[in-house]
């Protein structure tokens, strides 16, 4: 399977298209300088620090990246993870991709590979003390992304950057027993060829310089649903598009942020999956 990072990791870089550069793009919230900012390095993957609208310095920080990232072997088709407490090492990385940080002991507040492909830890340190040591959180959208919009990936594990225009989203995106809904499209000729260890990048708006996304998964051929992901539209049609990677959208997560500004699946309108049974 594609999934980008974990056990994947060496046989993907071997596999997966790397056609595009690291690429030092300038937006209004990103400067060519400090294109690493807000991104972290875990075991096979990457994430970024997030920080949302209502969150203040004093509040526990945040690092999302993918389901898959969570654990070996993967979560099932239908599993959720909530509140659970884990010994992770995590590298927290400056804009020029130095680690400015290590965090260690982490909450897993939330992981799924069910609708979407996303984690979310809760670290002891705050704002704050991130703060302290020159590391700086990406806002979230939102909303989003549309066809057409700029977007960059910039990769904490490999410290590096791919950009690309997205072309669109998928209605469901299939791959093995995994379900994802309205993936964002990463056309790796255009730039986003992206490869393993970049499982959990944040998908950057080159607009607003906000996270809209995490990269999770790519085209390295093979068997259709099984070695890679395929698409299908509302019509039911399935179909693998070659030289395509894909992302999970966000903006899900900022639905999901209770009056104590902490995640919580019991906020109301929150539409992320909850644990079966």
């Amino acid at each position: 399977m594609p999934l980008l990072g974990l056990r994947r990791l060496l046989s993907a870089v071997a596999v997966l298209l790397v056609g595009a550069s690291s690429l030092a793009l300038a937006s209004p919230a990103s400067a060519a300088d400090d294109r690493f900012t807000g991104t972290a390095r875990l075991a096979g993957c990457s994430g970024a620090v997030v920080r949302w609208a209502s969150a203040l310095d004093a509040d526990p920080a945040v690092v999302i990246t993918n389901g898959h990232c969570v654990r070996t072997p993967f979560l099932g088709a239908r599993e959720v993870l909530v509140d659970q407490r884990q010994w992770k090492r995590i590298e927290l990385l400056d804009g020029d991709g130095d680690v400015a940080m290590t965090v260690r002991g982490v909450h897993l507040r939330y992981a799924s590979m069910y609708r979407t492909d996303l984690a979310v830890y809760e670290l002891r340190e705050t704002y704050a003390d991130l703060a302290a040591k020159g590391v700086t959180p990406l806002a979230l959208a939102a909303t989003g992304p549309s066809r057409g919009d700029r977007i960059r990936i910039p990769s904490g594990y490999w410290t590096e950057q791919r950009a690309c225009t997205t072309t669109g989203t998928v209605h469901r995106l299939h791959e093995r027993a995994w379900d994802w809904w309205d993936s964002i499209r990463l056309p790796a000729l255009d730039g986003c060829a992206i490869r393993g260890g970049y499982s959990g990048s944040p998908i950057v708006s080159r607009e607003t310089g906000e996270v809209v996304g995490i990269a999770n998964t790519g085209y390295v051929g093979g068997r259709r649903c099984i070695d890679s992901a395929c698409e299908e539209n509302r019509r039911g049609r399935i179909v693998m598009r070659r030289n395509m990677n894909y992302g999970q959208q966000t903006a899900l997560l900022t639905g999901c942020i209770g009056v104590d500004r902490r995640f919580s699946l019991d906020t109301p309108g929150c539409r992320l999956a909850e644990p079966r049974g």
